[in-house]
């Protein structure tokens, strides 16, 4: 019972935690497009900052893993935060004085907290027992919820908080949202305190604690299925998520309709998480993979109905869905690729290649939906839904052959 009692107090926090973190950046996918939009020198850039802030992330990925493993996930987590902090005081002073590639370097500092950040997942999903991990990460993300309505709602009450600078009162909302994340992260328990693993408890010496080469790694489909679920997933989400604000309103929608289109999307992005987590032990990881495809695939067919209301918000309901059984299942597909002293080298390759994807999805979002628009945008995303559920059958088979073979 204490055991029980400890693991959801440690969880809790780290949830908590991710649910502050959460709303900042919600609220930057939800207003910075339209903020950049009002002093981009031209449409095609509105989109450029949100580029930066996955820049940031990637350019912080190697730096923030090495500086963890140096000090430890607390101080990391605290380091990223102060990074955020002095990024959101710089949009603030881009904003009041309309600078545009201020602001964009802001939006790079907020990448570089997100690279610290983003490890927390990996961090509360080593606080617990092997087989609480896919409870763990349900945990992270259903922290998204409360996010899906705070975020947007951050991002109108702060629109006209100064009506001669409009967004302004956004990136002070941000400044405030942060220095309350940097208070919870002090309350996250150090490392020396987390759960231990099975195989870290049973056995220091394990095979399980040799670092493989990553020539090895390499050569693994099993991890390659992992990353490229998650980077496309991430990357296909991240390109629609920045598009569908400014692709609202060149079709008439108002902030507020977008705004809501936005809740409804981050809903599906984690409502999920109350079952995903039971879905991995039910399906495996691969099967919960391919589910999520055939759900962002059902999000083409809605996007391109039309460019009302409902089509909009039904399609980034089946995107955030979809999103989070292809992220859930290609996490848990990763964590069992390597040993605990390869974590770090194969966490970071995975977000490396996740982070330099959705660069390239948040930079062309902008110009895309200004070239082809939004129903021509939805379908970019049916040959990377094709590939992936290629290689991950092909993975199924391949691990079916390989245990009857074993069994014979």
């Amino acid at each position: 019972m204490n055991h029980f009692l400890n693991k959801v107090k440690v969880l809790g926090i780290f949830s908590i935690t991710q649910t502050v973190f959460q709303i900042g950046t919600v609220m930057i996918m939800a207003v910075s497009a339209l903020a950049g939009q009002s002093i981009a020198p031209s449409p095609e850039s509105a989109s450029l900052p949100i580029s930066f802030v996955i820049l940031g992330t990637l350019l912080g990925l190697v730096p923030a893993s090495k500086f963890m493993k140096w000090k430890g996930s607390k101080y990391g987590l605290l380091l990223g935060t102060i990074i955020g902090i002095f990024g959101a005081i710089l949009a603030t002073y881009a904003m009041s004085e309309k600078s545009f590639i201020l602001f964009s370097a802001a939006h790079l500092l907020f990448g570089l907290h997100q690279s610290f950040i983003q490890y927390l997942r990996f961090v509360a999903m080593e606080s617990v027992p092997t087989h609480d991990r896919a409870n763990a990460l349900s945990w992270i993300l259903l922290a998204g919820i409360p996010a899906a309505f705070l975020g947007p709602l951050a991002g109108l009450q702060g629109k006209e908080l100064f009506p001669s600078t409009l967004y302004l009162g956004c990136y002070l909302i941000l400044i405030a949202s942060l220095t309350l994340q940097f208070l919870f992260i002090t309350f996250l328990p150090s490392p020396n305190k987390r759960f231990i693993t099975e195989d870290e408890s049973t056995n220091s010496l394990s095979p399980r604690e040799i670092a493989r080469p990553l020539s090895f790694h390499f050569k693994n489909l099993g991890l390659w299925v992992s990353v490229l679920a998650t980077a496309f997933s991430f990357g296909l989400m991240a390109m629609l998520m920045t598009a569908v604000p400014v692709a609202m309103k060149s079709h008439g929608h108002q902030m507020h309709a977008s705004t809501m289109v936005l809740q409804w999307h981050v809903l599906g992005m984690y409502i999920p998480s109350f079952f995903s987590g039971f879905l991995v032990r039910k399906m495996t990881a691969p099967y919960l993979i391919l589910l999520g495809v055939f759900v962002m695939g059902l999000e083409c067919v809605s996007a391109i109905q039309g460019t009302e209301f409902l089509p909009f918000a039904v399609a980034l309901i089946l995107l955030g869905i979809g999103w989070n059984f292809m992220y859930v299942g290609g996490t848990n597909l990763l964590v069992e690729q390597y040993h605990p002293s390869e974590k770090n080298t194969i966490q970071a390759l995975n977000d490396t290649i996740v982070y330099s994807l959705a660069i390239l999805s948040t930079y062309s979002a902008g110009y895309l939906e200004h070239k082809i628009g939004w129903l021509s945008l939805n379908l970019v995303s049916i040959p990377f839904l094709v590939f992936v559920s290629i290689i991950t059958m092909y993975f199924i088979q391949t691990k079916r052959k390989m245990i009857l073979n074993h069994g014979q």
